[in-house]
């Protein structure tokens, strides 16, 4: 066998295959497995007070109110926060640059995140406290890296953000009064890992880091020169004197080659597992992950496989993106388990063990001797999309290195069922089994439990069929047409258009038969409403009103779609268009103005990135982009009035362009939802049956439209 680090040579018995499924490997005198947020914080905080040249810090989310310990347990001597820590840390050091790197996320992101952390860090902290915003991605994609260096002498990696709503401890309390946000909101339980490691496979990720840094900003950081330990002095190592395997993924982009190193890693170690494969993940809904077990669970000698999540995707679009597909593959995985190999648990704490835990991790840990942490979700995005790193090692069989991996999944599965190490250490020795020993010390309280076996549906599973939320590689404008149409050729299936058309259908007639005859009408009379809009349709005042709900939500981001829907409801089809279409067109000229005043260079620093996709978009050829962009939008309404004002687009081009792109949509949304009213009032045969004509007219010409419109820009684009 070859000696524990030669990654170089592609043999069987190694996990970790330099060219193949890492981008380096390098030495590494310790590492540390870092469990929850609480260890990483502290950890952090006590390598940064060690700085002496730079500390480069590269997030998807970092927030500069983070409490980095609880208020009880914090240094008094040191600021607690981060953003005020980084700045004292650069006034008292001469020298100490801070570089801090965020992913410029859309403005759908903004509510859980800090609002003007550009400014923040700009006017609030010290001038050599540098911030910037990473937007150099594809279309769809993310920045996902969750990087800290610091001197170059200690890295850490994983999947644990610098932000709120992360500090936790390995205790989990169900209610835990220190666990709050800045603003005092309370969150729940909330579990993830992070891995430290030195020497030059810290130098190795300052690179990557400042690979980074570089496209972000275009500015290229020196390494540091130090000879100085900042590893903390109270942070025991896991493992010493070990290879250190890198592995990343991006897309291909701006003629950088894709790097899918890290999706290789899972997909190699899965295939040679022999005894168990141990899985925490915030998703599970990658494809080629899910196909891998699939292949080893139709097999007898398949190891056992425990995959432990989160209860369930949190938000809209992660459920939507993410949740469906998880529930089908799940669903199949379990079909496929011939041989009792698979296991899925979720944690929970609380006496009644009614509290989920948030699992955050990212870790996969095979045959207790190969472990992997880094940031990178089982999603198909993390395997080929998003920036991702990660970092793994693996031991000799019998050596020091194993019995530390070992000791480290065990020490989760402790955590989760809320025992003893050595009671998971026992339990699996007299089991012989990992998913013996976890159902042998499942609990009624604290412990794991199975996650809910749900069979998707039909409409999941069609959902699940469409990789649109989550993609593997840079998807196109025109690719977006052709995956909301249907098929992979943009040809919508029968199957596809029937089921679509059934759950909107199915939708309106429970509306309305809850309205018309469910609890809503207890409460809430058609009659009398519709008697109530019919005397305020013929007032000024009604108008006025609407017409400045459009101005008013122009300017705070309210979906303009949903204004002119109940503008169709409220007035009927031909009136309805009218004033939908002027108040659509005075919400934009007054988020124009705004665009005005605020100017280039005023919106770019708080705006990030997406002011120049979008104002080159426009600016490309005036009132045909500005057509374009409104019938196929790649930015909400409020976000290209502002952009187009700012970047001085012409604004006859602006109206002009926004009257004929929004036109078709207007008169569809408003034709529908009087539509829609009439069924409200009226549930006849003959008012569903115009809805459905309708629904099957609109969609038709959206499909028509829309393909035919990206074409001719890609065609336009294509042109010399």
């Amino acid at each position: 066998m070859s000696k524990e680090g030669n990654c170089g040579q592609d043999q069987t018995d190694r996990f970790i295959i330099k060219g193949r499924n890492c981008w380096k490997t390098e030495h590494a005198d310790r590492v540390a497995f870092l469990v929850d947020a609480e260890s990483y914080f502290h950890a952090f905080k006590s390598a940064a007070l060690r700085a002496r040249h730079s500390i480069l810090i590269i997030g998807w989310d970092v927030n500069s109110r983070t409490p980095l310990e609880f208020p009880d347990d914090a240094r008094p001597d040191v600021p607690n926060e981060l953003g005020m820590l980084l700045s004292h840390l650069a006034t008292r050091r001469d020298g100490l640059q801070i570089n801090v790197l965020n992913w410029d996320s859309p403005l759908f992101y903004s509510l859980d995140r800090e609002w003007l952390t550009q400014a923040r860090f700009d006017w609030f902290t010290h001038p050599r406290v540098c911030f910037a915003l990473d937007d150099q991605h594809p279309l769809g994609a993310s920045h996902h890296q969750k990087t800290v260096v610091i001197d170059d002498s200690i890295a850490f990696v994983g999947g644990i953000d610098l932000t709120v709503g992360r500090l936790d401890g390995p205790e989990h309390f169900s209610c835990d009064r220190r666990r709050r946000n800045p603003d005092g909101a309370p969150y729940g339980p909330y579990h993830d890992v992070q891995v430290a490691v030195d020497g030059a496979a810290a130098q190795a990720i300052a690179d990557v880091a400042r690979d980074r840094w570089a496209r972000a900003t275009g500015q290229r950081l020196r390494p540091t020169e130090t000879a100085e330990d900042c590893w903390p002095e109270d942070l025991p190592a896991d493992i010493r004197d070990i290879e250190v395997a890198i592995a990343r993924t991006h897309a291909a982009w701006k003629g950088r080659p894709e790097a899918r190193e890290i999706e290789a890693l899972f997909l190699d170690a899965i295939g040679r597992a022999t005894q168990t494969v141990y899985i925490e993940n915030q998703y599970f809904s990658a494809t080629t992950v899910a196909r891998a077990i699939l292949d080893r669970l139709g097999n007898a000698d398949c190891p056992e496989i425990v995959l432990v999540l989160p209860q369930e995707p949190t938000g809209w679009l992660e459920q939507n993106a993410m949740g469906v597909r998880q529930r089908c593959l799940l669903a199949r995985l379990r079909n496929a388990d011939k041989y009792g190999r698979f296991r899925v648990y979720m944690p929970v704490v609380g006496a009644q063990g009614d509290v989920p835990v948030k699992v955050h991790a990212k870790l996969m840990i095979v045959d207790g001797r190969f472990s992997h942490i880094g940031s990178a979700n089982l999603n198909n995005r993390s395997m080929g999309l998003d920036t991702e790193c990660d970092l793994a090692v693996e031991g000799e069989p019998g050596s020091l290195a194993v019995k530390s991996i070992t000791a480290f999944r065990n020490r989760l599965l402790a955590e989760h069922l809320g025992v003893s190490l050595d009671s998971i250490v026992k339990e699996i020795s007299v089991c012989g089994s990992l998913i013996g020993a976890i159902e042998k010390l499942t609990g009624s309280g604290r412990s794991l439990v199975s996650f809910p076996n749900i069979s998707p549906d039909s409409i999941d599973t069609a959902l699940a069929d469409s990789e649109l939320l989550d993609p593997d590689r840079p998807v196109k404008p025109e690719q977006i047409a052709d995956q909301l149409a249907g098929d992979k050729a943009g040809q919508m299936t029968l199957r596809s258009a029937l089921v679509r058309l059934a759950a909107v259908v199915i939708m309106l007639l429970g509306l309305a038969a809850l309205w018309r005859w469910g609890p809503i009408s207890e409460f809430v009379d058609v009659s009398t409403l519709v008697a109530w809009a019919d005397a305020q349709r013929s007032g000024w005042s009604a108008t006025a009103a609407i017409l400045l709900a459009y101005v008013i939500g122009g300017l705070v981001m309210f979906p303009v779609i949903v204004l002119i829907a109940a503008t169709g409801l409220f007035y009927g089809p031909l009136t309805g268009l009218l004033v939908a279409g002027t108040g659509s067109v005075l919400g934009a000229v007054t988020g124009y103005g705004m665009g005005l005043l605020l100017g280039r260079k005023g919106l770019r620093r708080f705006s990030g990135g997406w002011f120049d996709r979008i104002s080159l978009q426009l600016a490309r050829r005036g009132l045909l982009s500005m057509t374009v962009i409104r019938l196929v939008p790649v930015a909400p309404f409020t976000v290209v009035n502002i952009a187009a004002g700012a970047a001085h687009i012409r604004f006859r081009d602006f109206v002009f362009g926004t009257m004929l792109g929004m036109a078709p949509g207007i008169s569809a949304i408003t034709l529908f939802s009087s539509q829609l009213g009439e069924v409200v009032h009226e549930p006849s045969a003959l008012n569903i049956g115009v809805l459905i004509a309708l629904l099957l007219v609109i969609g038709t010409a959206v499909k028509w439209s829309w393909r035919h419109f990206i074409h001719r820009r890609a065609d336009a684009d294509e042109a010399p």
